[in-house]
This record gives structure tokens, sequence and C-alpha cells, in this order.
């Protein structure tokens, strides 16, 4: 149990940090957009900073600890290993119809306090993403809330339009959200369908296929879910030099761009951004399997990602409209109003961006995310009885499903056996 319980806080120190990543990912594409002209072309202006902290910034080793789109990746690895993992523990396919039960409204109350509070804060005027986007050369900064701020909107937004339609103008970061619902479905499905051995790869190839007939452009992220599992029930090792190369697999994967670096990525078949969400995918495959092995424990364990991991669905959601209003404005602050150095100006936005999402997060963790969680279980409560199911995971659940069988076919021998010693001789 301890050693179980190690990996799972590995697991949520992973996600804490995923969370920052997507956050500096976003300050630096707004305030710092030159050196992301490899990882998302097409999102700064001519006129951009390019300077020794740009090439710093796009440096492919380097990149994996901003790219925005591997942590996304490594949220849906990390989601189809978490929504599986009481199942390979105890083979009751029960948690899956009750996770699935409630997996529309543990995502949907906070969504739409996070779609209303983007609401209220473009409401109110407080958007500064133009006047920064202006100064820093962001493409993508200044593309923000041109719209006018509909509450009828951003109502229908929250409640279905973001889950379903997997877009949401107020707070654009929520395209996640409908892969995360349709993804926890799919790998519940999967797992609860998939044989052991030799059958299960073939069932996993069948399943990929599936995904990529009906969603040609989204099918990596969906695998994600159903790799994750895996690698819950993927054999560890302890070899240093195989754990030093997967490391490095994760970094190449992750760190994924569109330079010269990454051509020999070309032998895919694949358009760009679909290469980049497959490489993406599998730099988070290795990573996780890394973790599980006990990498990084040391960092993954301490109380900053800890904390980081806790309050990680709330960070996502509330730091893009603090993104658009008080860091734009702190940005605008510094650079136009102050005559600081544009760059200057952007790193010390960083670490004030920082704080402010945090304390939003944990004030929307205390709030609209424990809400969604209490509301979950109040509508579909959990079922206390546990339900046998054929469906196994591995050698080990197999072995779990014979023991289980033989205590079965041996109780009517105990009970005979019993009443003749007990019964009137």
């Amino acid at each position: 149990m301890g050693e179980l319980m190690r990996k799972d806080l590995s697991a949520d120190g992973l996600r804490g940090l995923a969370a920052a990543n997507v956050l500096l990912c976003h300050l630096f594409l707004a305030f710092i957009p030159g050196g992301f002209a490899w990882i998302y072309p097409d999102t700064t202006t001519p006129d951009a900073m390019h300077g020794v902290v740009d090439h710093l910034i796009a440096l492919p080793p380097l990149a994996v600890l901003w790219n925005g789109q591997f942590a996304v990746c490594i949220f849906f690895v990390l989601s189809g290993y978490v929504l599986t993992k009481a199942w390979l523990d105890t083979g009751d396919a029960g948690i899956f119809r009750t996770r699935a039960s409630r997996r529309y409204l543990r995502l949907c109350v906070p969504i739409f306090g996070s779609v209303m509070f983007a609401w209220f804060v473009m409401r109110m005027g407080w958007s500064h993403a133009r006047e920064a986007g202006a100064l820093s050369g962001s493409y993508w900064l200044a593309d923000f809330w041109k719209q006018p701020a509909d509450v009828v909107q951003a109502l229908r937004d929250g409640v279905y339009g973001t889950l379903f339609g997997g877009w949401s103008r107020f707070n654009p970061t929520l395209w996640t959200m409908k892969i995360e619902l349709l993804g926890s479905l799919f790998v519940f499905a999967y797992r609860s369908l998939t044989l052991p051995g030799r059958s299960g790869v073939l069932n996993f190839a069948f399943a990929v296929a599936v995904l990529t007939w009906f969603f040609p452009h989204d099918w990596p992220y969906y695998t994600a879910f159903l790799a994750g599992s895996h690698v819950g029930e993927a054999r560890l090792t302890r070899s240093r030099p195989l754990l030093a190369a997967i490391l490095v697999g994760a970094v190449v994967c992750g760190g994924f761009d569109v330079s010269p670096w990454y051509d020999w990525t070309r032998v895919l078949p694949l358009a760009d951004n679909e290469r980049k969400a497959f490489f993406n995918v599998v730099g988070g495959v290795l990573m996780l399997y890394a973790v599980r092995c006990g990498v990084l424990d040391r960092v993954l364990q301490s109380r900053p990602a800890q904390f980081m991991g806790r309050i990680s669905y709330a960070f996502y959601l509330v730091h893009l409209p603090i993104l658009l209003s008080f860091s734009a404005w702190f940005f605008v602050a510094l650079a136009g109003g102050m005559r600081l150095d544009p760059v200057a100006a952007a790193l010390l936005t960083v670490p004030a961006t920082f704080l402010v999402v945090i304390v939003a997060a944990v004030a929307f963790d205390r709030t609209f995310d424990r809400w969604g969680i209490r509301l979950s279980q109040a509508v579909f409560p959990a079922v206390s009885r546990r339900i046998p199911t054929a469906a196994v995971a591995g050698a080990g659940g197999l072995r779990r499903r014979l023991r289980y069988r033989r205590r079965r076919a041996a109780e009517p021998a105990r009970r005979i056996a019993h009443s003749t010693e007990s019964g009137p001789g």
C-alpha cells in the first residue's frame, strides 16, 4: 500500500508541474512571443522581440519546460492512468459505471465557474490584451476578447457549450474539456471490453484505428487516455540506463516543434499539428512511466509540487482570464507607463502572475471545484456492494479473478461440511 501511495503522490506532483507549464507557456507566448516562432508559428508580429531570451526559450531541450501542448498531453495521459487505477487494483468494473455517471457534473460545475469568471472580467472592461499584445508583438494575445460580453452566451458555454462543443470564446483554453469528457468515457468503455494478453494488443490497435477514423485531427489526444491506462499495469524497471533513455525520449518528444531539429519526424505521414500532438502524447506516456518507476520522486513529492497538484484543475481554469486582465495590465504599466525594457517587464510579470493565479485557484478550488465533486457524488452515490466482473487487468487481474472463482466454488463444500459437523448426531 505504501508503494502505491508513493506513486499516486508523484502523479499528483506531475499534474501540478504540468499546470505550471501551461501558465508559463501562455505568459511567454503573450509577452516574449519571439521564442515561440517554432513551437506556435504565426502567433507573433514581424516586430516581435528577437534577442537572447527568445533564443533561449526556443531552444528545443529547454522548450519542454514551457511547451503547453506537452503539458496538456500529460493531463490526458494522467487522466487515463488515474481513472482506471482503482479498476486495475480491484477488477471491479462498477467503478467505471460510477465515475462515468459523475463525469459530466464533476467537470461542468468548475467549467461553469470559469466561464462566468471570464465573462465578469470582460463585462467589467478589465481586459488589456490588445495594448499588451501591441507592445510585445503577440498576435495571440491581441486576438482575445474582441466581441462584447454576452451573458446568455456565457451561460450556454458554461452549462453545455464548452463540454459538448469543445470551445468557449470567454476562456479558449477550455478546448481541452470536450476531449477530457469524451476521453474519460472512451477509456471506461475500452478497459471494460479489453481482454488480457495478445488480444489486448489487438484491441488497442483497433481502438486507435476507430479514434483515427472518427477524430482525424484529435485522435492522438484520445489515444493518450488509452495509453495512460496501460501505463498503470506496465512492468516497472529500476535500470538506470533504461530510465535515462526514457527521460531523454520524454524530453525530445515533449519539446517537439516545427524547427529543423525535428525534420526527421516528417517520415510520418501526418500534418504538423497531428505530428506535434502525436509526439507530445508519446512524451507524456514516457514521462508518466518514468515517474511510476520512481524517477523525480523527490521533486514531485515536495510540498510545492503537491500543493500545485491539489489546485491544478482550478489553476488551469482561472489562469487565462487573469493573464488577459491583471498580467496584461501589469505588463503595460511596466513597459508602457514606466518605459521599462519589454523583456524585463515580461520577466517581472511572470512571478506576479503566478502569485495572483495561485490565490485565485485556491479560492476556486474551495468553491466550484469542491462543489462539482460534492454534487456529482450526491446525484450519483457510489454503489456499496462490489459487483463482480469478467473484465481483468493483465496477468495480475486474471490471478485475482481465478482466486475469486475458486473461493466461490469452495463455499458449497464448506457449508455442507459445517452442517454435518454442527447438525444433530
